[in-house]
């Protein structure tokens, strides 16, 4: 998939551009329907589905003092869109002037002028535009001034309701996995590059991979049983989230440390996507080296068996 980051980058016009325009936090089952409708589309028509997304979020731009962690980082976000299938992601820099666009200028320069847009798809909800003024009835008559085709899918129902971000950052809050996974269709999961620690698991024979997601949601410190993403393949293993209490005055920032089972190579500095599949136990302190090697391999036990 290619990234292009402003629509100013954009070198030349896609061929019978589909759209597709959301913020998309999460990728939940909901942006996951809307973005492969869309990509249906742009093969029966012969087309290319290009997905526009914002960053920032738009939250943390306009409402700075609110606390909105994201469910997915930017790059995990992409990496996401590209398994659906997108050809290209345009990333639009979300500021506040940005922001002050007149539904009618969003349209036109973005895309008409820049997109040569065919079709576009959003939510049905969706709005956009200064003060959210834009719905998807002012794009249908934009569509017809300027030649192109509005999609509005429908939202995925959850428990009595639309699946939303905000019931999944309040399902992986309280650590409910499963309910997440369900809104998700996938399991809950962070993204980060592998940095080198202190190697206290190696010296204890559970050698661990360390990455300190900065950015996106993090389940409950705890240890977990979890599956890892590496390169295209995916590994077993478990991790510890937390403060490494046992270590707590050489350690103030909350990290994943991650043991692959039977896992040898170096993979300092590589991208790893870390999956919570089921929790084990909470954090605790250790008193001693011993202590805490008789508990990581009554831990590792436990998540083989989980894991299956």
């Amino acid at each position: 998939m290619k990234v292009i980051y402003g629509v100013g980058n954009i070198k030349s016009a896609f061929k019978h551009a589909v759209i597709i325009i959301g913020v998309f936090d999460g990728l939940h089952k909901g942006h996951q329907k809307l973005i492969t409708s869309a990509v249906r589309r742009a093969k029966k028509i012969g087309g290319t589905p290009v997905l526009m997304t914002f960053a920032p979020h738009p939250v943390h731009v306009l409402y700075p003092n609110v606390h909105l962690p994201l469910i997915v980082s930017l790059p995990h976000r992409l990496h996401l869109i590209e398994q659906l299938g997108v050809a290209c992601c345009i990333v639009v820099k979300f500021t506040r002037r940005f922001s002050q666009l007149s539904p009618q200028s969003f349209i036109k320069r973005y895309l008409v002028d820049r997109l040569q847009a065919a079709e576009v798809f959003v939510g049905d909800d969706f709005r956009f535009g200064q003060n959210r003024k834009g719905t998807v009835a002012e794009f249908e008559e934009a569509g017809k001034k300027y030649g192109f085709k509005i999609n509005a899918v429908s939202a995925v129902k959850g428990n009595g309701g639309k699946v939303s971000s905000t019931d999944i950052r309040e399902a992986i809050a309280k650590g409910s996995l499963a309910k997440a996974k369900k809104y998700l269709g996938r399991p809950i999961a962070v993204m980060g590059k592998v940095q080198r620690g202190e190697a206290r698991g190696k010296k204890l024979g559970f050698a661990t991979a360390n990455i300190y997601p900065e950015n996106e949601m993090l389940p409950p410190v705890g240890v977990y049983a979890v599956q890892v993403e590496l390169a295209g393949k995916i590994y077993k293993g478990m991790a510890n989230v937390g403060y490494r209490p046992s270590f707590r005055k050489k350690n103030k920032k909350i990290n994943v440390e991650v043991h692959i089972f039977h896992f040898k190579k170096n993979i300092y500095g590589k991208t790893i996507i870390v999956e919570f599949i089921q929790k084990i136990r909470s954090e605790k302190i250790f008193h001693s080296p011993q202590e805490l090697t008789a508990q990581l391999k009554q831990d590792q036990d436990k998540a083989k068996k989980i894991l299956g």
